[in-house]
């Protein structure tokens, strides 16, 4: 066995040996004795988190909006360009040594930046739910099909089922997540792989969707590229929470290269296998539309890759929460904190299963909460640009230290957040909330864009001064 391999295999067994505790940390400053994580385990990270079946549904969306294949494939490109600014947002977490949130205290102070924690734990927890719904209902079907028909019952134990395994794996902690997270990649990556085999070769490049009623071509196209953004900017939140046990020395570019891949790569070539799909039959019903073009044994196989799905990814959805809420000031273990998720993500859940089918209307108002975070992510990357990636670490978390500010607020970053998200709502096209300019924009959607830009730019030149003589002081 050469030296490489030998290496290989100690990193995988010192993993190994890693993922079998309860992770010890919080957001506390991670000891660079414990840095033990590679670039190639954070890019498998975010590949497993992002092999779903929502990128399906997504194709399907885009192309039900009017755009055929060529424009599609265009929106999927631009869109998912976006995982580069959560590569960028990631690079702190080595930096600084602790989670995205508590790295935001830089920008926002240390009693200002509850505000965005509270905004990020509900955005969190919320998703939370929702995957724990599909995951079940998938299950469900797919239990179906072997013939058991269990009502209730049956919705309850899978149910139970999918809440063991996100949150099993949850409670144990960073280690356990990027270990499985890799294992499921192979699996769920393969499983897409063959349903892209039976869909691609079935592909109509010359059809012609018909347009939404009263949305314009530019209209449908900014619909479409929203769709397609909202999937990385949801993860802004969170980038740090998964590099922070990168060694302090790793290079910035290639921590940003790595986690821009690991989410890019699997959502353009599975939300390709969407638009394919969406040339060749009615995916108007995804899940019904799949059936069509692939043969019965398969379409129970990928019932089980869409169960594996939403459960990797609510391994990132649970572990940020669990951050998030530890950032607002709870003094209590990281695993306690994923318990709190757990009472109330299977509260939501089962009383979206078994009460009120409330799931789209709840989605709704998720998709409002992307307000908040492009306007964080312009003000925490115009921030992150002036410091140069530079953190006083231990001032995170120091009442009075350099990032306490004015009593714990640094009122412009806040102020930007709130201009900027305003400046988004003008421009949003959500089911919940039509923004005045949306009809100039033919039915369009430029929440997300404005959002960024408005805040970033605006913190940058009202913070830029100040930054630097924080910096030289």
């Amino acid at each position: 066995m050469d030296d490489l391999t030998e290496h290989s295999s100690r990193t995988d067994e010192g993993s190994q040996k890693r993922a079998r505790d309860i992770e010890r940390h919080g957001i506390n400053l991670i000891p660079e004795s414990d840095r033990k994580m590679s670039l190639s385990q954070l890019f498998w990270v975010w590949f497993g988190a992002n092999v779903i079946y929502v990128y399906i549904i997504d194709g399907a969306l885009i192309v039900g909006f009017g755009l055929s294949f060529w424009p599609a494939m265009a929106v999927v490109l631009l869109g998912n360009l976006f995982y580069v600014l959560l590569g960028l947002t990631s690079v702190a977490g080595s930096r600084a040594g602790t989670a995205m949130l508590v790295v935001s205290r830089a920008a926002f102070g240390l009693v200002g930046n509850r505000v965005v924690a509270f905004l990020s734990w509900l955005t969190a927890v919320g998703w939370e739910a929702v995957n724990i719904v599909i995951g079940t209902l998938s299950l469900v079907e797919l239990v179906q099909l072997t013939g058991v028909n269990g009502g209730a019952g049956l919705k309850l134990a899978c149910l139970v089922a999918i809440i063991a395994l996100t949150f099993s794996v949850t409670i144990f902690g960073h280690a356990m997540i990027t270990l499985v997270n890799r294992f499921l990649s192979y699996v769920l990556g393969l499983g897409t792989l063959v349903l892209g085999i039976y869909v691609v070769p079935k592909i109509h490049l010359g059809f012609r969707p018909h347009p939404l009623p009263g949305i314009s071509g530019t209209g449908a196209f900014l619909l479409a590229l929203l769709v397609m953004t909202a999937a990385p900017v949801s993860w802004y939140n969170c980038g740090s929470d998964y590099s922070r046990y990168l060694p302090t020395k790793t290079r910035g570019s290639r921590i940003a290269v790595a986690t821009a891949l690991g989410g890019f790569i699997p959502s353009v070539l599975i939300t390709f296998v969407g638009v394919a799909a969406s040339t060749a039959t009615d995916m108007s019903n995804p899940i019904s539309g799949l059936q069509h073009l692939v043969p019965s044994w398969f379409f129970a196989v990928y019932l089980a890759v869409i169960v594996g799905g939403t459960i990797t990814n609510n391994f990132l959805n649970t572990y940020s929460s669990s951050m998030s809420l530890l950032t607002l000031g709870l003094r209590m273990k990281r695993y306690k904190a994923v318990f709190i998720d757990a009472s109330l993500g299977t509260a939501m859940s089962a009383y979206a299963l078994f009460v009120s089918d409330f799931t789209n209307s709840f989605i709704n108002f998720l998709n409002l909460m992307v307000l908040w975070l492009a306007p964080w992510c312009g003000v925490y990357l115009a921030d992150a640009w002036l410091r140069r990636g530079r953190y006083e670490a231990p001032a995170l978390h120091t009442v009075g230290g350099r990032y306490w500010y004015t009593k714990g607020w640094n009122v412009p970053a806040i102020a930007w957040l709130a201009i900027g998200g305003l400046a988004a709502s003008l421009f949003s096209a959500n089911a919940e909330w039509q923004g005045p300019f949306v009809n100039s924009l033919g039915g369009g959607d430029l929440s997300i864009f404005v959002g960024l830009f408005v805040a970033g730019l605006g913190y940058y030149a009202t913070q830029r001064n100040r930054v630097d003589r924080e910096l030289t002081a």
